[in-house]
């Protein structure tokens, strides 16, 4: 008999399939990494709202995460995952420069006007 799987199991794993560090993770959801290695070393279940975040950084539900019952229709999962892509276009707006944001700017409008076509 397999034991099931707990939340920082489920966790660690979205980590590692996602390819994104402890530290990046971290920062992402604004919490210390000390505070990670705690939900990922003791066994620690996070507040909901901070469980609500990890899981819409990793593009996946909560109740995933803290039961291991992954229940979503086919929109659920698209708007989950059309989140997850904005936040992650902020994160990058964050990084640049106001010069190298009007770049981003006439990128993404040429983008859309071709695909609009």
């Amino acid at each position: 008999m397999s034991e099931e799987k707990s939340f920082k199991d489920r966790l660690v794993d979205e980590l590692n399939y996602q390819g994104i560090s402890k530290k990046e993770f971290a920062a992402r959801i604004g919490i210390s990494l000390s505070t990670l290695n705690m939900y990922l070393y003791r066994g620690s279940i996070p507040a909901a709202d901070l469980a609500v975040k990890m899981a819409q950084e990793l593009n996946t539900t909560t109740e995933y995460l803290v039961t291991g019952i992954l229940k979503q229709t086919e929109q659920e999962a698209q708007n989950i995952k059309a989140d997850w892509q904005k936040n992650r276009i902020k994160i990058i707006l964050d990084e640049l420069s106001p010069n190298q944001i009007e770049y981003f700017l006439e990128i993404a409008q040429a983008y859309k006007n071709a695909v609009s076509n």
